[in-house]
Formats: structure tokens, sequence, C-alpha cells
């Protein structure tokens, strides 16, 4: 439960800091490493979700 909840505030922050790094003007990053984190943050996000899912099929 913790370790859901450190990965999805984990994956929000990856995202939250690619878009931002892809949307300043003159970003201090290349543009592959902010496309990067960006896509990390949601792939993450997506195996949490993924997996809690099927936790929770597999109690019932």
């Amino acid at each position: 439960m913790i370790r859901d909840a450190l990965l999805v505030k984990l994956s929000f922050w990856l995202i939250v800091i690619g878009a931002f790094a892809l949307l300043t003007p003159q970003p201090a990053w290349p543009e592959w490493l902010a496309r990067m984190i960006l896509s990390t943050g949601v792939a993450l996000g997506i195996t949490t979700v993924i997996v809690k899912f099927r936790e929770s099929r597999k109690k019932r």
C-alpha cells in the first residue's frame, strides 16, 4: 500500500518535470532527456495501476 502510493507520487513528479522541461522556451536539458523522463513517468504510472488492479482481482 505504501509502495503503491510512493510509485504514484514518483510517476506524477516525473510527468510534471518531464512536461515542464519540454514546455520551457530554453530548457537546461536536452529534448531527448525530457522525453525520456516524461515517458518513464507515464510507463511507471500505467504499470502501477495495472499491478494494483491485478492484485485486487487476485484477492477476490
